[in-house]
């Protein structure tokens, strides 16, 4: 089984996150005291993230909203999305576990 099939993302507990409104939202990082402005689709992916899920579940919430957008074009812009935020400690990574 490929690694990304098992690899499961989940927000960092103690990031904070304000939702500013329909536009995104705002993340503030206590370990890193860094703030990050999050547009709506990376807003509604921290939403989706409350409770671990795998690349492939992100990309089904996505494509409910992004049927405009080739499959290809959300894939890319989720993985880059998700090693951003691993990278920068607002999304942590959890590998393996039960399906």
């Amino acid at each position: 089984m490929p690694e990304q099939d098992i690899t499961r993302y989940i927000v960092n507990p103690d990031v904070s996150c304000r939702e500013e409104d329909a536009d995104g939202a705002l993340l503030f990082n206590p370990d890193t005291d860094e703030v990050l402005v999050v547009n709506a689709t990376g807003a509604l992916l921290w939403q989706a993230l409350a409770e671990p899920r795998r690349l492939a579940d992100l990309l089904a919430v996505l494509s409910e909203r992004c049927d405009h957008v080739p499959a290809d074009q959300v894939a890319a812009d989720v993985s880059e999305f998700l090693e951003r935020m691993v990278a920068r400690g607002f999304i942590g990574v959890y590998e393996g576990g039960n399906g």
